[in-house]
This record gives C-alpha cells, sequence and structure tokens, in this order.
C-alpha cells in the first residue's frame, strides 16, 4: 500500500520561510503541512489522504528536535480523528536530527569556511521600521495550534478582507484556546471569541 509522507513544521510567530519548506517536500517529492500559524494544515493534509484513501506518515520538521512540535501533532491529529470520525492510519516518525548520518552532516559544514557576511548595516535600522503603519484599529489573531485547527486561517483571511483600515496581526497562543478562534480589537481591548461565522461578521 502507498503511504503520503508529509514534513510538519512549525513557524515562529514571524512567520516560516515556505519557499524552503516547500523545495525541500518537493526535492523529496512528498508534501508539507504547518502545525500553526499558516497553512495547509495537519487537517487539511489528512482530509486529503482521505480523499485519495492514502495512509498517512507525518515527519516533524525542526532541528534540533522540538518536543512541543511532536507533542502537538499528536494532538492535532487526535482531533482530527475525533471531529471527522474517521480511522485513518496516521503515523509519526522520530525527528529529523535523530536520522543516521545527520551528525556527519553537521561534522561535514564544519570542515567549511562558509561564506563572507556582506549584509549592510543600513537595512537594519532602516526609516521604513520606524513608522508606525495608519490603522483604526490593532486586530490580534491567535494562530496557535488549538485556534488553526478551529479554523484561525479563515478568520485571519475574513478579518483582514473586511477591515482594510485595521492592522490584523497574527500572534501565537493567546491562551483561552477552548474558546478559539479568537482574536482581540484594540484600543478596546475587546476579546471575540468562538469567532467564525456570525462572530466575524459582527466584528
Amino acid at each position: 500500500m502507498t503511504r503520503r509522507y508529509v514534513l510538519v513544521a512549525r513557524p515562529t510567530p514571524s512567520g516560516v520561510d515556505l519557499t524552503a519548506v516547500g523545495a525541500l517536500a518537493e526535492a523529496c517529492g512528498i508534501g508539507y503541512a504547518l502545525l500553526d500559524q499558516g497553512e495547509p494544515t495537519i487537517h487539511d493534509t489528512l482530509d486529503s489522504a482521505v480523499a485519495a484513501d492514502l495512509p498517512v506518515t507525518l515527519i516533524p520538521l525542526a532541528v534540533p528536535r522540538d518536543r512541543y512540535l511532536e507533542t502537538w501533532i499528536a494532538r492535532a491529529v487526535a482531533n482530527w480523528k475525533e471531529t471527522r470520525g474517521r480511522d485513518l492510519d496516521v503515523r509519526v516518525t522520530e525527528g529529523i536530527d535523530t536520522a543516521t548520518g545527520f551528525d556527519d552532516i553537521v561534522r561535514a559544514l564544519m570542515n567549511e569556511d562558509g561564506k563572507p557576511v556582506t549584509a549592510s548595516p543600513r537595512a537594519f535600522r532602516s526609516p521604513a521600521w520606524s513608522r508606525i503603519p495608519e490603522h483604526t484599529e490593532h486586530i490580534l489573531v491567535c494562530r496557535g495550534p488549538r485556534c488553526t485547527v478551529y479554523g484561525a486561517a479563515e478568520l485571519h483571511r475574513t478579518l483582514r478582507q473586511d477591515n482594510p483600515k485595521a492592522l490584523v496581526t497574527p500572534t501565537g497562543c493567546l491562551n483561552p484556546c477552548n474558546l478559539g478562534p479568537l482574536y482581540i480589537t484594540y484600543p478596546d481591548g475587546r476579546w471575540h471569541t468562538n469567532a467564525l461565522g456570525s462572530a466575524i461578521e459582527n466584528a
């Protein structure tokens, strides 16, 4: 039986280099998913695998090993099985840095001098990063693992589309996860919980 193999990355709050993740997945002839902060999600991946009638093996993409990533991959899969009512064969590998030969790769890099750093310090202090963007309100959208499962991607897109004068910023976990997806508006400091459907319309 053919299996579907998928790299799973955990973006930082600043995002992830999707081009690099996609290139690695393509070079390996497999797909990729994001734990949080973006798409495609683990749920998207498993939905697609069911449609193709393929079992799935998820490969945590983190160096060094990220126990948080591995724990939340398992939780996301468990949530998917519960909410979809499906019993897809889903497995998870060890972290990439435990693979045979990984330490040899690091040692090989130690034999290289590397490339000179040629970046200009001007980019670090660019005037563009001294200006606060014009906005009528600031909306913080939780893109943590649970809110991602609960529909934060759709919420984020909708808020950006429906509030063009607002500064809409994705964040990591904002804590009251079982009330997600959620966002906070400023300057009023109001929390908007279970924010899909009519809740978005009232934003």
